[in-house]
């Protein structure tokens, strides 16, 4: 449990204070996400994107199921 506190720490998902505990630091209301996030994060895009390719799903099929687990996640939230 304490390493995957550690890597929620690291990535600024969550802060950990001694006397509140394990605190989400960011939501959707915390405005843009901070630069080494979404630099990460389009770098796994990428890497998603290029498995696609080479499986032979073609750009609007990755568009289509981007938008539909999009909308399924917005709804769950």
């Amino acid at each position: 449990m304490n390493k995957t506190y550690d890597l929620l720490r690291q990535q600024g998902v969550i802060r950990i204070n001694r006397r509140s505990g394990a605190v989400v630091r960011r939501d959707a209301g915390t405005g843009p996400p901070e630069a080494p996030f979404t630099d990460d994060w389009e770098e796994h895009m990428r890497v998603l994107l290029a498995e696609a390719t080479v499986h032979g799903i073609d750009r609007q099929d990755v568009l289509r199921r981007c938008e539909a687990l999009a909308i399924a996640f917005e709804e769950s939230a």
